[in-house]
Parts: structure tokens; C-alpha cells; sequence
């Protein structure tokens, strides 16, 4: 079987894999272009978010059987035109579900205790406590939507601070956990005061977090947003942040991540966002542990396997 890997990964998990029965093509530095060439005898194509699988490289895949995704989202590949092609589509569902959960749990603590601008102070000999009195979860109404791995697993941690937990799909229903209330989008609105979100990047959701959404709340908001940049209008989220509207944003990701390559407009955008004491910003890294590494690893050594079987 070929196997064409475009992305970099650990030497323990290309080693493993090489104890299979394959042909091993290991390109941890290739380009569109290359994979273009390359992916003409692939049978399984491994990649992270390097390159867009668009029509245009499936068409070009003659042999390709399967694509696996090192990790959880799949906006870059065209799962739509694969499927029609027959070919699978793989990714590692779940492979950083504690990750994230944990890190938007302790997001979530800092914007409410003001804990980086604290240790800002502190660190400058002011001992502010007054100024810095914070509010507890316990009691309070959490909205989450997208209750998939991630959104469930965050449920189950936001519970244990005795909070209580509203949660919407609409792709899925029957929520069996006690510490969850499946609920409809226009109660999260009417109840919450912390959002959560945790769904996909489709065309859907692109922007769906808009000046209109944020409208709909009957009370200002915790806004955090660990799923995908693209999902909440950063314009429009400054807009709620000045109006009240929202008291504080925690933001693992951001519509454009390339920070070397923001065009005018963007940077200007981001710069008024960066400057904001009550948002709290990381690089993209909620999933981002040595657990969820070796998650995913684990996930796409069994998925060969099967294809193998």
C-alpha cells in the first residue's frame, strides 16, 4: 500500500507506522505542488492543514483509497467530493476533546477572576484587589453549542463547578448526561450567561457569530470561542465588547491565523482586539497537548491498520 505523509510528525510515530506492510512516503516538507505530483499513485494520502484538498488533488489521487486528517477539522478537505469519488475520509474525533475542555474551562476562569491582569499588576508592585474582585461559576447559566466530543467534555467539567449547563446541536439530540440540559437556541439566548462554542467550520457556521447573534442575548455574555476563527465576526465582536454586550472574550483561534501575512484592514482589526484587557487570546493551541499528540497518533496507526485488515 503507498502512503504519502505531507505534514511533519514525531520520528516514534513514523518508525511505528514504517512496521507495517506499506510503502512509506514520508514528504514532512512538501508544498501544493508536490503533493500534486505525488498524490498521483497515492493510495493514502496523512496530512494535517498544510494544503487544501480541493477537487483538483482528489481528481489528480488516481489510486487514492483514503485521507486521514491528523487531527479534528476538515474545512480544508472536500469530504463532499471524496465521498463521491468513493474515497474515505478520516479524522481523529475526539483525540483532543480533554485538551480543549480544559483549556476553555481555565480560559474561562481568567476573563472572570481578571487573573492575567492581575499578575500584570502584581508584577509591576501594584496590589490591586479591589479592582480585580472576579466572579465565581458556581450558580451561573453556561450555553454551549456544538455538543459533540469536545462540547460534552466541557459539560462534564463546567458541571463540577456547579454550574448549570445549557446545551444545543443541531445535528444531534438525545443528550443522556444528568449535568446537561438539551435545549433549543432560543433558551440559550433567553438564559445563558456564558457561551461556549464548539462547532464546526462549514459554510454554515462561517461568521454565524454576527452583530445579529450576539443581539439575540437577553443579558451580556462570557463569550468563548475554541472551535474555529472564522465562526465570529471580529468586528462585530469588538462592537459587543464596547457596548456591553459582551463583558469578555476568551479566543483560542482567529479568522486568520497567518500573523505575518495579515493584510492592512486585518492587522488594524486585530490590533483594537489585541489591545483589550478583557479579552483573553492563545495560538490556536486548545488541542494542542503531548496527550492529544499521541491521541492522534494512536488514531491514524489504527486507521491504516483497518484498511490493511
Amino acid at each position: 500500500m503507498q502512503i504519502l505523509i505531507i505534514d511533519r510528525f514525531r520520528p516514534p510515530f513514523i518508525e511505528k507506522l514504517g512496521t507495517l506492510p506499506i510503502d512509506m512516503k514520508y514528504l514532512p516538507e512538501a508544498d501544493r505542488a508536490i503533493t500534486m505530483r505525488e498524490i498521483e499513485t497515492a493510495e493514502v494520502l496523512i496530512l494535517n492543514s498544510k494544503v487544501q484538498v480541493d477537487r483538483e488533488m482528489i481528481d489528480a489521487a488516481h489510486k487514492l483509497k483514503l485521507v486521514i486528517r491528523a487531527g479534528v477539522g476538515t474545512d480544508h478537505i472536500d469530504g463532499a467530493y471524496l465521498a463521491q469519488k468513493g474515497i474515505q475520509l478520516r479524522n481523529c474525533a475526539g483525540s483532543n476533546a480533554d485538551a480543549v475542555a480544559e483549556q476553555t474551562v481555565g480560559m474561562l476562569l481568567v476573563i472572570r477572576n481578571h487573573l492575567r491582569r492581575a499578575d500584570q499588576e502584581v508584577r509591576q508592585f501594584l496590589w490591586r484587589r479591589e479592582e480585580n474582585r472576579g466572579n465565581e461559576l458556581t450558580g451561573k447559566t453556561v450555553g454551549i453549542i456544538g455538543y459533540g466530543n469536545t462540547g460534552s467534555q466541557v459539560a462534564k467539567r463546567l458541571s463540577s463547578f456547579g454550574c448549570r449547563i445549557l446545551a444545543y446541536d443541531k445535528y444531534k439530540t438525545g443528550f443522556d448526561h444528568a449535568y446537561t440540559e438539551e435545549v433549543e437556541l432560543a433558551q440559550i439566548y433567553a438564559e445563558a450567561e456564558v457561551l461556549s462554542l464548539h462547532v464546526p467550520l462549514t459554510a454554515e457556521t462561517k461568521g454565524w457569530v454576527d452583530a445579529a447573534f450576539l443581539q439575540q442575548f437577553s443579558r451580556p455574555i462570557y463569550l468563548l470561542n475554541l472551535a474555529r476563527g472564522p465562526i465570529v465576526k471580529v468586528e462585530d465582536l469588538l462592537q459587543a465588547l464596547d457596548s456591553g454586550r459582551v463583558i469578555a472574550a476568551a479566543l483560542d483561534v482567529l479568522p486568520n491565523e497567518k500573523m505575518d501575512s495579515l493584510a492592512d484592514e486585518e492587522k488594524k482589526l486585530y490590533e483594537n482586539l489585541f489591545r483589550r484587557p478583557n479579552v483573553m487570546l492563545s495560538p490556536h493551541i486548545g488541542g494542542w497537548t503531548w496527550e492529544s499528540l499521541q491521541n492522534i497518533d494512536d488514531m491514524i496507526i489504527e486507521a491504516v491498520k483497518g484498511l490493511l485488515d
